[in-house]
């Protein structure tokens, strides 16, 4: 019998859920991902598209939510879809009593425990292997993809910065003393790059070319291990427009390639242009803008030059970035995009500004005047 008395009673029944996992899923009313990795769906409660994650593995099924902090397995998505998740230990309770119910889990043998709990063990030391193996991959290729690329000055996503969003790169602050160009060296420019079209289900239905504004991605050491990737018209003048799938599903002109967790573009080194180790090692304080995206965050450059500026590629990293901050950095300004009617956005950067106050820094925060964010409004769009 599954006692949830117990450590032990709550492993069992997350065990128990992962082995039925097409059951628990039915009971959210969210179809089973056909493909490895990530797939996509609309928020189950209905708060946005494309922006809820179902991933499933040797282990077991994993998901979060992309445009907020809430993730979990196979019991915190019973307790998400039904709103329990909010509650004492994002529903737990509640969700068990509902799963153990409706699955039938009350009198389970405690033969059939013990062999759940062996299987387990195997399952667990599997998906460790593939999860390494898969990050590995996804990062090589990113770096790849970045090697390859070209600078970006003078190319389509040079002029797309120029003319659509306002940031020249070949002017101040982006000329060296000796007037040399010292445009950010994340950003490169590939002029015919992959582009993966999918489904609903995340499933591939075709593929493109097009031209790409390449920013990497990188960890704590420096290492490249992901890419954020903006595909563009051939001549630069906007992103890029693929058409939808046939099932209605949009196709968005931003994706990354690699798992992004903690990882940052860094896209602006301060006052002086030390790198992280170089500050480090001269004993150098500094402040550092965190930003979502490339694009408020070049602008953030322009305004404030004096501050290293690293975007965090999506609201919900920020808690990561917080746990890797350096040394060097004694204080934050976070730009907070003009996102108020998304309540999770609001809750995604209010858990990372705690977490970013729990470093001891001084945190600040900073609004766009016009539009959304800084890019609106140093163009002046309402």
């Amino acid at each position: 019998m599954i006692n949830l008395r117990t450590r032990q009673g709550w492993d069992d029944l997350k065990q128990k859920l992962d082995d039925r996992i097409g059951e628990v899923l039915r009971l959210c009313k969210l179809e089973e991902p056909t493909r490895k990795g990530w797939t996509l769906y609309d928020d189950p409660r209905g708060d946005g598209q494309k922006c809820f994650g179902l991933c499933l593995r040797a282990d077991g099924l994993s998901w979060k939510k992309f445009n907020g902090t809430e993730k979990g397995r196979a019991l915190e998505l019973v307790a998400y879809c039904y709103g329990w998740y909010h509650m004492d230990k994002r529903g737990a309770d509640a969700a068990a009593r509902f799963v153990i119910e409706r699955l039938g889990l009350a009198h389970v043998s405690e033969e059939e425990l013990a062999r759940d709990r062996a299987a387990a063990k195997v399952k667990r030391v599997q998906a460790e292997a593939d999860n390494h193996k898969r990050r590995d991959k996804k990062a090589a290729a990113a770096f790849a993809a970045f090697a390859g690329a070209r600078p970006i000055i003078g190319t389509p996503a040079d002029l797309y910065l120029r003319d659509a969003r306002g940031i020249d790169l070949t002017a101040p602050p982006f000329v060296g003393p000796r007037r040399g160009n010292i445009a950010p060296g994340s950003l490169r420019f590939a002029p015919s790059h992959r582009y993966l079209l999918r489904d609903k289900t995340g499933n591939v239905i075709g593929e493109r070319a097009a031209p790409c504004m390449i920013a990497c991605c990188t960890d704590a050491q420096g290492q490249i291990r992901a890419i954020h990737q903006t595909w563009l018209k051939a001549d630069g003048s906007d992103k890029a427009k693929f058409p939808p799938a046939p099932d209605g599903t949009e196709q968005p002109a931003r994706k990354v390639l690699g798992e992004f967790a903690g990882l940052v573009i860094p896209l602006w080194r301060g006052a002086g242009h030390f790198s992280v180790k170089e500050a480090e090692a001269n004993g150098l304080l500094q402040t550092v803008i965190l930003t979502e995206g490339v694009e408020d965050g070049l602008s953030a450059i322009l305004a404030a030059p004096q501050h290293r500026v690293w975007a965090m590629i999506s609201l919900s990293n920020m808690a990561n970035v917080a746990a890797r901050l350096p040394a060097c950095i004694d204080s934050v300004i976070v730009h907070r995009q003009n996102d108020w009617d998304k309540p999770s956005a609001v809750a995604a950067f209010e858990r990372g500004m705690t977490a970013l106050r729990a470093t001891g820094r001084a945190v600040a925060e900073v609004h766009a005047v016009y539009g959304k964010d800084l890019n609106d409004t140093l163009r002046g769009a309402a």
